[in-house]
């Protein structure tokens, strides 16, 4: 995988989703709503060309992308 630019939200999303928090447990720590999660991993998953959130998380660490910058 190539350097793959996440924003800082999907970033958040993509780690706190790697940490086994769900769509609403995340929306409650950042302040958004479950729907908005579930866009922004959405485009995680389509930055990273997978289909599940894990996969999207172990490509990210694969690649040795910082989680936060």
């Amino acid at each position: 995988m190539n350097h793959v630019h996440l924003t800082e939200r999907e970033r958040q999303c993509l780690y706190w989703a790697s940490h086994g928090k769900s769509a609403r447990d995340i929306g409650g720590i950042l302040n958004l709503s479950e729907r908005t999660v579930k866009f922004h991993l959405q485009n995680v998953r389509a930055k990273l060309d997978v289909a599940t959130t894990i996969q999207a998380a172990v490509a990210y660490e694969r690649a040795g992308q910082r989680w936060r910058d």
